[in-house]
């Protein structure tokens, strides 16, 4: 698919971030097994229970599930009941602690996004108190901007929670991370609601990615309020033998596992637009993420190409104005060199020598020498400044035409001519436009060698000095003999 530019992540926290259901199952899993031990109900029975009490608060992380199991009520009136699960609840907590963590690539590339500007955004079906207790254990507050879950549900009468925390209040509230509610009853998969957040956070669907390890939940949904749906299939839990009790005790109702069931078995007609096989951070292979920008702000997809074309033109001129620069550094480097190689005829003519320590050395060579160090002052401007100026404009273009090529035909000039001119050859070797620039020159050095490595070892000819000066010389000096 096309690399998309995102500026807004909407995540599932559960299963997506962190392994929610082995949290779940390890802390649920000591309380389930001691309500059937200690009730001697049956199996069924007690899960017919507790997904009563479950459905009535609408999740399935009641806090106060023992405080309102019918079938305990015995127990209740024997002994405070949490004395009677004492051992249950520890094991919980136990549990709970040790499997509370972060999917290993997550923190990094949250905090990857978070500094490119980009907008965190956590909707989950856990009541407020769990989610944000969670954030913080994540170290997450302030990383995520903006939580949206379901209002807390109400405290049992005679339950004091003071008495059931180990820690002060601050320690469950986030500090920097803003805490919004989903309406009462509104639950997964709901387009209106995820609708909702977009305008609440002022965020737009096409530069939205939702990312969710549920189809049935998250990616469904995504897809039906036309965000960048991602599914987070290493987050699955659906498959797992274990699953099968968090089904049986769920706040769904028998409507939602059915369908969820129907969605699941038949996955493999259901594709995503985005898979996430093994890590959360495989989003980045598929996403450019960008800082935010609130929909008020930002200009519309035809004024963006507009503009996109008119940077793009300006790119081509500059292509122009760099490449006619070093065409007149290299037509100005044959001129002065051809003008110092031309002055060395001169030099010899005039037979002009300079000593330098006691040795007579030809004012040519010193031309020769003046012109290749030039020529090598003419090869650094030309291949190291303005060569490097023009290629800069051509990658530029480059990501100008990759990135709109599909929405602007015929954009990619400058990716054409940069091919083309990649794929010369001479004489059978590729020759892109460093190495040509660099064989021009070298050329040129090579020439400036040869007339020096001449000149240096040329010998005055004897017979055309002795020539030229008896030319030289007026008649009645050749001879002073009278003729007979």
């Amino acid at each position: 698919m096309t690399r998309k530019t995102i500026d807004t992540v909407i995540l599932d926290l559960d299963n997506t971030i962190f392994d929610w259901f082995a949290v779940w199952y390890a802390s649920f899993r000591p309380i389930y097994d001691d309500i059937i031990k200690i009730s001697g109900k049956h199996v069924s029975e007690v899960e017919a229970s507790i997904r009563k009490v479950h459905q009535q608060h609408r999740t399935s992380e009641y806090t106060f599930l023992l405080e309102e199991l019918d079938l305990l009520e015995a127990q209740r009136a024997k002994a405070p009941i949490r004395e009677v699960f004492h051992d249950a609840i520890e094991k919980s907590r136990a549990g709970r602690d040790q499997t509370l963590k972060l999917y290993p690539s997550v923190f990094p590339s949250l905090w990857d996004l978070k500094q490119k500007g980009t907008k965190i955004v956590a909707y989950t079906e856990s009541m407020g108190f769990y989610s944000a207790y969670r954030l913080k254990r994540f170290g997450l507050d302030g990383v995520i901007d903006v939580l949206f879950s379901p209002q807390d549900h109400e405290v049992p009468a005679g339950v004091s929670v003071e008495k059931l925390r180990r820690h002060p209040d601050e320690f469950y509230q986030l500090q920097v991370t803003q805490v919004r509610h989903t309406p009462p009853g509104e639950l997964k998969p709901n387009p209106r609601v995820l609708l909702d957040i977009l305008k609440t956070v002022g965020a737009t669907a096409d530069r939205c990615a939702y990312i969710g390890d549920s189809l049935f939940k998250d990616v469904a949904m995504a897809r039906d309020v036309g965000v960048l749906d991602v599914h987070a299939r290493y987050g699955e839990s659906q498959r797992k033998p274990e699953y099968k009790l968090l089904q049986n005790v769920s706040h769904w109702t028998q409507e939602d596992v059915d369908r969820e069931v129907a969605i699941t078995s038949k996955a493999h007609s259901f594709t995503p637009s985005v898979v996430l096989k093994d890590s959360f951070a495989e989003i980045f292979m598929y996403c450019d993420f960008v800082a935010f920008k609130p929909a008020d702000d930002q200009i519309s997809a035809e004024q963006e190409t507009k503009n996109a074309i008119e940077i793009w033109k300006k790119c081509v001129d500059v292509h122009q104005h760099f490449n006619d620069l070093e065409m007149r550094i290299r037509n100005f480097a044959l001129t002065v060199v051809g003008a110092l190689i031309a002055s060395v005829s001169f030099t010899y003519q005039q037979g002009l020598q300079t000593h330098i320590f006691g040795t007579a050395i030809p004012a040519g060579l010193g031309l020769v020498a003046a012109a290749f160090f030039a020529w090598v002052g003419f090869f650094f401007m030309d291949r190291y400044w303005y060569h490097v100026l023009l290629k800069g404009a051509v990658m530029h273009s480059a990501k100008i035409e990759k990135r709109y090529a599909s929405s602007i035909p015929g954009i990619g000039l400058g990716m054409t001519i940069s091919e083309a001119s990649g794929n010369v050859k001479i004489l059978g070797i590729q020759m892109n436009s460093d190495r040509r620039l660099e064989a021009f020159y070298l050329i040129g050095a090579a020439m400036i060698g040869v007339v020096f490595v001449f000149l240096l070892l040329a010998q005055p000819n004897q017979a055309v000095n002795t020539s030229s000066k008896s030319a030289a010389q007026p008649p009645s000096a050749q001879s002073t003999k009278p003729s007979p």
